[in-house]
């Protein structure tokens, strides 16, 4: 019986292509080193699916309450990288098709992706998004293999996804028990499977805790195992927080607030004749934390001073490197030097969180007075 190991090896062989270096069997050599001088010859960038909080090729997860929205927040974060919506004034950075395995919930799927697309204004008729009929079997072989050729079929038909979607950890699990270091470690290499497979990043929807709600449930295995960790945080308010608990190469973005809104369908009805109702979430302007400082020096506070300077209406690029130039954003004369002072200045603000774009337009993330600077 073929493991997820054996495919994994095939996989690494097949991809070896022109990179790959001859064995002593003759064959494709693919594990290799490179030297220190060579990973460093040139600065690898990030390729964001959104910019700063996902980036491509990843494991990551939300985790949350039951009534924490968990599911609707990745339903929103599937269809805006599947349609290159803005997430929430949130840059994406990549479109491509989408797989949400649904393991719970099947009769409100469509009512939230209806609401969505009557919130947003999208024609779902061409847009990649697919869900599944059915949970996954995760720990079984079996069911793997099914997951595999189900997205392989359309892989064919629309391209490289950008994201699949496991909602939930617990009922896509498969025969095992989620508190097993050992059972946990193989659902962790079933994700590494789909990730590598389809050189995609893998969201995973899980509950929090029972006892202590600030974890996610279950063994550490998979808490080791992620490369970004999100909580969702049901308030008093009926708000909902979305925090960075844990970011293995980034810096963590900054802390972001929902309001759920009700949106009504149009010509939908339910058996008593009555409008079929569902949520999207809307993102709250918010006031950085002043209890942490942001600290920006040099270009970047140059660029982020003259960018709140037009308050919070959005700034065409042009309009911003021109202002930028004026105030001394390189202490150069120099043309080139300017651009790039600002262009540098730019990417990080963006990667801090702290400044927002869409469609060349630029305006700070936050609102508020509480911006402070060392």
């Amino acid at each position: 019986m073929r493991t997820f190991m054996d495919e994994a090896e095939e996989q690494v062989r097949n991809a070896g292509g022109e990179n790959g270096s001859a064995g002593a069997d003759g064959g494709k050599q693919v594990f290799v080193f490179r030297s220190a001088a060579e990973l460093c010859a040139s600065r690898r960038r990030s390729e964001w699916l959104i910019r700063p909080i996902l980036d491509e090729k990843k494991l990551a997860m939300i985790f949350g309450e039951a009534t924490g929205m968990k599911s609707f927040l990745a339903i929103d974060t599937g269809l805006c990288i599947a349609t290159k919506q803005s997430w929430h004034h949130h840059q994406v950075g990549r479109q491509g098709p989408v797989f949400y395995i649904c393991g719970e919930g099947f009769a409100g799927r469509n009512a939230r992706i209806k609401a969505w697309s009557q919130h947003h204004k999208v024609d779902l008729a061409d847009v990649p998004f697919f869900v599944s009929e059915r949970p996954a079997q995760f720990l079984d072989h079996k069911g793997s293999v099914e997951v595999h050729a189900a997205v392989d079929e359309l892989h064919n038909i629309h391209g490289q996804p950008a994201l699949i979607i496991v909602d939930t950890l617990n009922r896509n699990f498969g025969p095992g028990d989620e508190n097993s270091t050992q059972d946990m470690t193989k659902f962790v290499s079933a994700m590494d499977q789909l990730r590598i497979r389809y050189q995609c990043t893998v969201l995973i929807i899980h509950h929090s805790g029972w006892s202590a709600s600030e974890r996610a449930r279950g063994a550490s295995a998979l808490r080791a195992a992620l490369d970004w960790e999100y909580k969702m945080t049901k308030n008093a308010d009926g708000t909902r927080t979305f925090s960075c608990t844990k970011s293995k190469d980034h810096a963590e973005p900054p802390v972001l607030s929902f309001r759920p809104k009700v949106v009504s369908i149009d010509g939908w009805v339910d058996e008593d004749e009555e409008p079929v109702t569902s949520c999207v979430l809307e993102m709250l302007d918010q006031a950085i934390d002043p209890g942490k400082r942001n600290v920006l020096r040099g270009a970047r506070r140059v660029a982020y001073e003259v960018l709140v300077s037009f308050g919070n209406e959005s700034v065409h690029i042009d309009a911003w490197r021109n202002a930028a130039y004026r105030a001394g954003v390189s202490p150069s004369s120099s043309v080139n030097a300017k651009q790039k002072a600002f262009r540098r200045a730019v990417t990080d603000l963006l990667d801090a969180g702290l400044v927002k774009t869409e469609n060349d337009y630029y305006r700070p993330a936050f609102t508020g007075q509480n911006r402070t600077f060392e």
